[in-house]
Protein backbone atom coordinates (compact mmCIF):
# COMPACT_ATOMS: atom_id res chain seq x y z
CA UNK A 1 0.00 0.00 0.00
CA UNK A 2 1.35 3.42 -0.89
CA UNK A 3 2.01 6.07 1.70
CA UNK A 4 -0.76 8.46 2.61
CA UNK A 5 -0.81 11.66 0.60
CA UNK A 6 -0.59 13.97 3.58
CA UNK A 7 1.26 16.94 2.12
CA UNK A 8 1.31 19.05 -1.02
CA UNK A 9 4.76 17.65 -1.83
CA UNK A 10 3.51 14.05 -1.69
CA UNK A 11 0.51 15.02 -3.82
CA UNK A 12 2.75 16.51 -6.49
CA UNK A 13 5.11 13.53 -6.43
CA UNK A 14 2.25 11.04 -6.76
CA UNK A 15 0.68 13.13 -9.53
CA UNK A 16 3.98 13.19 -11.39
CA UNK A 17 4.30 9.42 -11.09
CA UNK A 18 0.77 8.93 -12.46
CA UNK A 19 1.45 11.35 -15.32
CA UNK A 20 4.64 9.51 -16.21
CA UNK A 21 2.86 6.13 -16.15
CA UNK A 22 0.11 7.50 -18.40
CA UNK A 23 2.70 8.92 -20.79
CA UNK A 24 4.53 5.58 -20.90
CA UNK A 25 1.24 3.79 -21.58
CA UNK A 26 0.61 6.25 -24.42
CA UNK A 27 4.03 5.71 -25.95
CA UNK A 28 3.90 1.92 -25.69
CA UNK A 29 0.28 1.25 -26.62
CA UNK A 30 -1.08 4.47 -28.12
CA UNK A 31 -3.58 4.98 -25.30
CA UNK A 32 -5.09 8.41 -24.79
CA UNK A 33 -3.01 10.10 -22.08
CA UNK A 34 -5.92 11.94 -20.48
CA UNK A 35 -8.06 8.82 -20.40
CA UNK A 36 -5.21 6.90 -18.76
CA UNK A 37 -4.71 9.63 -16.16
CA UNK A 38 -8.45 9.59 -15.42
CA UNK A 39 -8.47 5.80 -15.01
CA UNK A 40 -5.37 5.75 -12.80
CA UNK A 41 -6.68 8.55 -10.57
CA UNK A 42 -10.17 7.04 -10.43
CA UNK A 43 -8.78 3.80 -9.00
CA UNK A 44 -6.18 5.41 -6.75
CA UNK A 45 -6.23 4.45 -3.05
CA UNK A 46 -6.44 8.09 -2.03
CA UNK A 47 -9.66 8.39 -4.02
CA UNK A 48 -11.46 5.13 -3.28
CA UNK A 49 -10.76 4.93 0.46
CA UNK A 50 -12.54 7.61 2.49
CA UNK A 51 -9.87 7.83 5.19
CA UNK A 52 -7.12 8.38 2.63
CA UNK A 53 -9.28 10.87 0.71
CA UNK A 54 -9.95 12.83 3.89
CA UNK A 55 -6.23 12.97 4.74
CA UNK A 56 -5.42 14.19 1.21
CA UNK A 57 -8.13 16.88 1.36
CA UNK A 58 -7.15 18.04 4.84
CA UNK A 59 -3.46 18.46 4.02
CA UNK A 60 -3.32 19.59 0.40
CA UNK A 61 -4.51 22.58 -1.59
CA UNK A 62 -8.07 21.76 -2.65
CA UNK A 63 -9.01 25.09 -4.29
CA UNK A 64 -8.96 23.80 -7.88
CA UNK A 65 -10.79 20.62 -6.94
CA UNK A 66 -13.47 22.57 -5.11
CA UNK A 67 -13.83 24.89 -8.10
CA UNK A 68 -14.28 21.90 -10.41
CA UNK A 69 -17.00 20.42 -8.21
CA UNK A 70 -18.71 23.83 -7.98
CA UNK A 71 -18.50 24.21 -11.75
CA UNK A 72 -20.45 21.02 -12.31
CA UNK A 73 -22.82 21.91 -9.44
CA UNK A 74 -21.94 18.71 -7.59
CA UNK A 75 -24.15 17.94 -4.60
CA UNK A 76 -22.66 15.37 -2.25
CA UNK A 77 -24.88 12.78 -0.64
CA UNK A 78 -22.63 12.57 2.44
CA UNK A 79 -19.30 13.69 3.85
CA UNK A 80 -17.67 10.47 2.61
CA UNK A 81 -19.05 11.06 -0.87
CA UNK A 82 -17.72 14.63 -0.93
CA UNK A 83 -14.29 13.64 0.41
CA UNK A 84 -13.73 11.00 -2.27
CA UNK A 85 -15.00 13.21 -5.10
CA UNK A 86 -12.88 16.13 -3.93
CA UNK A 87 -9.81 13.90 -3.60
CA UNK A 88 -10.42 12.69 -7.17
CA UNK A 89 -10.68 16.26 -8.48
CA UNK A 90 -7.57 17.39 -6.59
CA UNK A 91 -5.44 14.42 -7.66
CA UNK A 92 -6.58 14.60 -11.29
CA UNK A 93 -5.89 18.34 -11.43
CA UNK A 94 -2.42 17.82 -9.94
CA UNK A 95 -1.75 14.97 -12.37
CA UNK A 96 -2.75 17.01 -15.41
CA UNK A 97 -0.58 19.90 -14.19
CA UNK A 98 2.37 17.54 -13.73
CA UNK A 99 1.79 16.09 -17.20
CA UNK A 100 1.90 19.56 -18.73
CA UNK A 101 5.12 20.34 -16.86
CA UNK A 102 6.76 17.10 -18.01
CA UNK A 103 5.75 17.56 -21.64
CA UNK A 104 6.40 21.30 -21.87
Amino acid sequence: MKDLIDSQYKLEQEAKEIAMMALLEHKEYGSDVYDMMHQMVDGHQSVIYTYRATILCANCDTDNGEAQLDEIDYKAMSFNDYATKLAYAVLLDATINQYHEVTA
